[in-house]
């Protein structure tokens, strides 16, 4: 028998470890996916992953919620616009948990009224009112929607508003329609303010000013074409405060700073802000015109009426400090949080100022949509006195001194609070410069009123 060839040590000696080889080559990975797969498919596992994510969206919460304080005011209403944050949606609450059958108010509803146009009568308010109706993302009811003291006045606007809510599918927030009212005046009604401090503390306020006699004026002259009967055509009779007889128009009423103390801005402590708001600093010079004027009557009756003048001063005095504590006291308690923005008549027609108007009002109101161009307008209604002329000069002399007491005190007091705000500041304080100035007898002043 052929015997094999004997094979070489070499051969015969790798030929049977060659599969011990490739299995240590392998061991370390099957080893690695052993593990891998015991791991991930743990009860403790999902644990400990589950505890990391939660971790990591805590801390993810934690630092948008830091964000957005440290990004919001005092006003925790505002939307921010253009925010790519998620806004937790809160629904609009049935009108049965707002209003009770008899009318009574058991809920908050501060959230129905975002904004209100209570500026001063004849300031641009219904042209506001109207111009801002052009957008969608802004609702004003059409005529002047006012909550006085009846509590049925608010009830009704309760109503009104979350019907209109509904109709727009506008939750209680974020919203996406400002919803609000046009009623000038509201500053000389104490109730009217009162009411805003106790159902709207976070309702935006848009108040127009103008010069008081150009106010005086076209208010003078507004009630007369309307046809209102016992109104005298000599305005000397309609300086000082207000009577029935007279349909609220009075020289008074053109004191505009002492309406907007009520919204207890200022502290209405110091002596040089109450002579301000009370019209001090004016009544001793009149009283020393009139004894001036006096002089020419006969020595007893010039010491007798001196005496009464001086007493009835003193007395007036001592009255009026002591109205003004006690109403300062009652603001000083009751201040409205609400914030105000001001403009003046005459920013509307101008054209720069205008566009200045615009933004600031879609700034202030969070309008996403560009308001449109305020396109220029000149009123041709008839005038029943033209206030320049010479029988109105007393009138004039009296509203002059209304305006430069409210031009101190708004620059000293007003203005300074953090909540106010004025549209364009350069040209509102270039016009404010003027309330101390009668404009018929300037005539850059003059030519402003008459546009």
């Amino acid at each position: 028998r052929r015997r094999r060839p004997k094979a070489s040590s070499s051969s015969s000696s790798s030929s049977p470890m060659r599969p011990f080889y490739y299995l240590l080559l392998l061991l370390p990975s099957l080893l690695l996916f052993g593990f891998a797969r015991y791991y991930f498919t743990s009860p403790s596992s999902f644990s400990s992953w589950s505890t990391f994510e939660i971790k990591q969206a805590d801390y993810l919460h934690n630092n948008n919620t830091n964000n957005k304080q440290a990004n919001s005011n005092n006003h925790e209403d505002d939307e921010n616009i253009g925010s790519n944050t998620t806004t937790t949606i809160i629904p609009l609450p049935p009108l049965t948990t707002l209003l009770s059958p008899n009318g009574t108010i058991i809920s908050d509803i501060s959230f129905l009224l975002d904004f209100a146009i209570i500026a001063f009568p004849k300031s641009g308010t219904t042209f506001l009112k109207d111009y801002l109706n052009r957008t969608n993302e802004t609702h004003l009811h059409q005529s002047e929607l006012c909550m006085k003291r009846d509590p049925l006045d608010v009830a009704d606007f309760v109503r009104r508003y979350h019907a209109l809510h509904v109709r727009y599918d506008q939750p209680r927030h974020p919203k996406t329609v400002r919803f609000g009212i046009k009623c000038p005046g509201t500053f000389y009604r104490t109730d009217d303010v009162h009411v805003y401090h106790r159902y709207f503390p976070k309702t935006k306020f848009i108040v127009g000013l103008r010069h008081p006699i150009s106010w005086f004026e076209s208010f003078y002259n507004y009630q007369r074409h309307r046809n209102v009967s016992g109104l005298p055509s000599d305005t000397s009779k309609l300086v000082g405060r207000c009577d029935g007889r007279h349909f609220h128009v009075c020289t008074d009423r053109g004191r505009f700073h002492a309406a907007l103390a009520r919204l207890g801005k200022t502290p209405m402590r110091e002596e040089g802000e109450l002579d301000l708001l009370l019209g001090r600093r004016y009544e001793d010079r009149r009283q020393q015109q009139q004894q001036e004027q006096g002089q020419g009557q006969r020595e007893s009756n010039r010491k007798t009426n001196t005496t009464r003048e001086n007493n009835g001063s003193h007395h007036s005095k001592k009255h009026q400090h002591i109205s003004s504590s006690s109403r300062r006291r009652h603001l000083a308690q009751n201040g409205l949080p609400n914030r105000v923005l001001l403009y003046q008549v005459n920013q509307i027609h101008d054209h720069r100022t205008s566009e200045e108007l615009s933004i600031d009002l879609q700034r202030y109101l969070n309008i996403r949509q560009t308001l449109p161009p305020i396109a220029s307008y000149r009123q041709t209604k008839t005038r029943a006195i033209d206030i320049c002329h010479e029988e109105h000069a007393e009138a004039r002399g009296v509203l002059v001194e209304h305006g430069a007491d409210a031009r101190v005190w708004m620059r000293e007091y007003f203005l300074k609070h953090p909540s106010v705000s004025v549209v364009e500041s350069s040209s509102f304080h270039r016009i404010l410069d003027g309330w101390g100035v009668d404009p018929c007898l300037n005539d850059t002043i003059l030519h402003e009123r008459e546009v």
